[in-house]
């Protein structure tokens, strides 16, 4: 789902981009773009922890684009789909609605996204959540999980979060309390990216060759301020892989955003 206009909003979920070797994107509003791919490689070594064999692609990503604001998530589940969808639909419906105010306001907000059903699954998942206060250019937001931010401007890349290896489910509200909190600053120019592992562990569990920082401020060089150029020229990479080197072993989810 992706609404159009000078804002904007995308809910996209993998269960519905399966296709292997190609990726969807599309601009979000004015000032940012989404992308979402199942990967390259359908016997890459990633299938092992994927329970579902009719939804091989089980990243999902949210974005709004607001005009004073901006909300960016991403998520990449494991064994099944069921608690990236979940979460990453909940979370979208509250943004939404209501403008998070504040790491401590984000954080009762993602308390609350287990609200239903427990899936059926051993579903778990990484869970990333973003907000930029386009005024200010100051921003915030919670990590769980191997997920990435990062701003990229003259100076070269900055990772912006703090990655960690723990997982959330739709089934169990206690683990959704204690994320990695952070904040930033971004400059005029810069180009925030939110994505999962999928980009820069294309060569799966390999960041060493996989699509690394300059390959990355190489892409966003190209693309000259250009959202959806960023993330078109990321996502081709991490699936054709980078140097010689395998590429497209997980399911990739991007965003781009011009500060």
């Amino acid at each position: 789902m992706i609404e159009g206009g000078s804002l904007g909003r995308a809910l996209l979920l993998g269960q519905n981009f399966c296709d292997y070797g190609s990726f969807t994107s599309s601009r979000v509003g004015d000032r940012a773009a989404v992308s979402i791919s199942v990967g390259a490689d359908p016997n890459s070594p990633s299938a092992q922890f994927k329970d579902d064999p009719d939804v091989p692609n089980e990243d999902a990503l949210s974005i709004i684009e607001a005009g004073d604001w901006a909300g960016y998530a991403v998520a990449d589940a494991h064994y099944g789909p069921e608690s990236s969808h979940m979460l990453i639909e909940r979370l979208h419906t509250l943004w939404s609605k209501i403008r998070p105010e504040g790491i401590d306001h984000l954080g009762q907000m993602m308390s609350f996204l287990r609200n239903g059903d427990a899936p059926r699954t051993g579903s778990e998942t990484t869970l990333l959540a973003v907000v930029l206060d386009r005024q200010t250019r100051q921003g915030f937001g919670i990590s769980f999980g191997d997920s990435t931010v990062m701003a990229v401007g003259r100076s070269g890349a900055r990772r912006l979060n703090s990655r960690d290896s723990r997982y959330v489910t739709a089934a169990d509200r206690s683990l959704l309390e204690p994320g990695r909190a952070f904040r930033f600053d971004v400059d005029a120019g810069e180009m925030l990216l939110v994505f999962t592992d999928g980009i820069d562990e294309c060569h799966y569990r390999r960041p060493e060759t996989s699509v690394g920082q300059r390959h990355i401020e190489a892409v966003i060089d190209r693309a000259e301020g250009d959202p959806l150029a960023v993330v078109d020229g990321l996502t081709t990479l991490a699936l054709t892989g980078v140097e010689g080197n395998p590429g497209g072993q997980d399911n990739i989810a991007a965003i781009a955003a011009r500060a």
